[in-house]
């Protein structure tokens, strides 16, 4: 069975049985796909750019939306996941981020506790070779202190 949604004397699109409750539309400037509810859809296609241009339309654009070809460190082939692993993180297929700050704010929105035991565990382990540099130090400083020239103390 196949309905057509009208609105305001317009033929919006036409829904078939299986797609009934939702849709998808495309953003007629980028190329995006979003899914929107059918209930939604007058509402979506109403909307209109501040050049008067329609917003999202129901036929797929020739426009190819911007992908990148970073990943999400929770991705399978992030060279730390073994590391991930062993922390228990779960994985992640997101694999067409565009930039590394949206990798930082898709771990920040998309897996925040996985960033909270991401970046705790950095700082521990930047923390951890603070103390190993310090204790290097230390021990090069006792002996440069051992092989120095005794220090001459005038007797009385």
């Amino acid at each position: 069975m196949e309905d057509t949604i009208k609105d305001e004397g317009l033929v919006l699109g036409a829904v078939t049985e299986r797609d009934r409750g939702r849709t998808f539309l495309y953003d007629t400037v980028t190329g995006e796909r979003s899914e929107v509810l059918v209930t939604m859809l007058p509402q979506h296609l109403r909307k209109r750019r501040k050049d008067g241009s329609q917003v999202f339309t129901e036929i797929k654009p020739a426009i190819e939306p911007a992908r990148g070809n970073l990943k999400c460190m929770l991705h399978t082939d992030d060279p730390n996941r073994k590391h991930y692993d062993a922390l228990g993180l779960p994985t992640c297929g997101k694999s067409n981020i565009t930039a590394p700050f949206h990798v930082m704010r898709h771990m920040e929105k998309r897996h925040k506790m996985e960033w909270n035991i991401i970046q705790t565990d950095r700082k521990n382990a930047e923390e951890d070779t603070r103390k190993a540099e310090r204790q290097e130090d230390r021990e090069f400083q006792q002996k440069l202190m051992g092989k120095a020239a005794p220090l001459y103390v005038k007797g009385s």
